[in-house]
């Protein structure tokens, strides 16, 4: 029941986030009946800038009430995804381009870990840029998680 409901928000909020120059990313339900948090995530190719998250929170919550499809309280909350969600969408790989990720991937039922910069993506892999300097290329449908390694500097 909870993924119906997750797909009937996304359904909902996917207009508006076009609508306001941005592109979903993810929709998480949590808490119990009568104390939800709907969270929605939204980015834009160039990352969303908080009146852009402000427009898309004023035209779900009215389309949210005006459907009423959550039953009881909730508390709405939009963001962007932030470094430590992982990708997902082929758009936010690409945005990341230059990037060092944390990859981890599945072939042949064996599971790595990678990291390296993100040297090209597009609609079937990514190619990242190891430490040692070699390419390796993953299929985007082997990659279990794929996260960036923010820059720390001293």
């Amino acid at each position: 029941m909870q993924s119906e409901l997750v797909q009937k928000i996304e359904q909902l909020v996917l207009p508006f986030a076009e609508a306001v120059g941005g592109f979903l990313v993810n929709v998480n339900i949590r808490g119990e009946h009568g104390s939800k948090v709907i969270e929605i995530f939204a980015d834009t190719d160039d990352g969303i800038t908080v009146d852009q998250c402000a427009e898309l929170s004023r035209r779900v919550s009215v389309a949210l009430d005006n459907e009423d499809i959550i039953a009881g309280r909730y508390r709405l909350e939009v963001s962007s995804p932030g470094l430590d969600h992982p990708l997902k969408l082929v758009r936010q790989y690409k945005k990341n381009v230059g990037r060092q990720l944390k990859v981890t991937a599945q072939s042949n039922g064996t599971t790595s870990v990678n990291t390296g910069v993100l040297e090209k993506a597009d609609e079937a892999n990514i190619v990242l840029k190891t430490p040692e300097g070699v390419e390796a290329s993953f299929p985007l449908s082997s990659i279990v998680s794929a996260t960036v390694i923010p820059n720390l500097r001293r």
